[in-house]
């Protein structure tokens, strides 16, 4: 989770931690910048004593922008940027003299976390409330993350307080807003961990030969690139790699993936990960050319969706009992041709008369197929 300290309160950030060394990575500016319209602002005389509301759920469109670098590494001190536009003339009820302005701004990022910040005190003098409130710009050091990924930030709450004097009274107003509708992301940060393992996970333990599965990748170098992960050794689809070692999207299963528990493996730039997943076979197509067969002719077997210059085993048996004397099994085999397709004339001599069953099993797809004829 990110680390934010504002230059009014830089502190000593990971005292006494010895940080591995980092890759060098070119970062670029990522500015991001729109309107965030808040539905519930309040404004509120001496927060911190009488609490009193002044008014209450109003509303507020406010500008700002955010300039932060990207990619940067882990554990990495960084200064982000931010400017906020200016609260509405006649938000607070009264002039004030001697007035300093604190602002306090909290984001929430795309990973569950809260990140937040002090700007440092302003000094304002005299305060006109007739006039808008410009809030201006300011830097954020010290800004780490302690983790790799994509961060994107949401503003979710701010709050500006005024202290001053009022004749010889001293007041501080608050003008705290939140709730913000339709929330946008401003900018998305992305960091990398040259120290971390590369790793894969798939959103799915099992998938048939053809089918997708969600697959994530992190960690791998932080090179822009494209990657080749293969499943029991056979190729699947390629992944673009990006500056910070992610990648994800649909893994296309071979279609002749090797069936049962199989590697999927991921190597990019030398670096690997594996994990696992069980590989249905699909189906393949059997047929007899015809049937009845008389006794002692030859039975055409036909098939397709094979891998192509694989092995099939065909096993032809009979249903039920047989005669003495007459045969009520028969193997055979061959070899599937560039379209996956197989035809085989299997000779039933002294085969016996009645039903009969034909299986086909490919030897490296574990495809299977069956289909039925009669001997008469």
């Amino acid at each position: 989770m990110p680390r934010l300290r504002s230059r009014a309160v830089v502190a000593a950030v990971g005292a006494g931690l010895v940080l591995p060394a980092l890759a060098t990575l070119p970062s670029q500016a990522v500015v991001g910048s729109g309107t965030v319209s808040f539905n519930d602002c309040d404004v509120i005389l001496n927060p911190l004593a009488e609490n009193d509301p002044v008014t209450q759920n109003g509303t507020w469109s406010l500008p700002i922008t955010v300039d932060h670098p990207s990619p940067v590494p882990v554990f990495s001190s960084q200064t982000v940027g931010f400017e906020l536009g200016s609260v509405p003339a006649g938000t607070f009820p009264e002039s004030l003299t001697d007035t300093s302005l604190d602002i306090f701004v909290e984001f929430e990022d795309s990973r569950g976390g809260s990140l937040q910040f002090s700007a440092p005190t302003t000094v304002l003098g005299d305060f006109d409330p007739s006039q808008p409130l410009v809030l201006g710009e300011y830097d954020v050091d010290n800004v780490e993350y302690g983790e790799s990924g994509r961060y994107s930030f949401f503003l979710k709450k701010v709050t500006v307080d005024i202290l001053g004097s009022a004749g010889d009274t001293g007041k501080n107003y608050r003008y705290s807003c939140d709730r913000v509708a339709n929330p946008t992301s401003l900018v998305t940060v992305g960091v990398f961990d040259p120290n971390a393992p590369a790793q894969i996970t798939l959103d799915s333990l099992q998938a048939t030969q053809g089918q997708s599965v969600g697959i994530d990748g992190r960690d791998f170098l932080a090179q822009v690139g494209t990657l080749t992960p293969t499943v029991g050794g056979e190729a699947a689809n390629a992944f673009p790699v990006d500056e910070i070692g992610f990648f994800d999207g649909e893994l296309v299963i071979p279609e002749f993936a090797p069936p049962g528990q199989q590697e999927v493996r991921a190597t990019y730039q030398g670096e690997t990960a594996t994990t696992f997943i069980t590989v249905i076979a699909k189906k393949a197509q059997l047929a007899v050319a015809s049937s009845p067969v008389k006794v002692g002719k030859k039975v055409t077997v036909t098939g397709s969706q094979f891998k192509p210059g694989e092995k099939v085993t065909l096993k032809l048996k009979k249903k039920g009992p047989a005669k003495k004397g007459t045969k009520k099994a028969f193997g055979s085999s061959v070899t599937a041709d560039a379209n996956g397709q197989i035809s085989k004339a299997v000779k039933l001599k002294k085969a016996a008369k009645g039903t009969w069953k034909i299986t086909a099993k490919g030897a490296e797809s574990g495809r299977t197929a069956a289909s039925g004829f009669k001997v008469s």
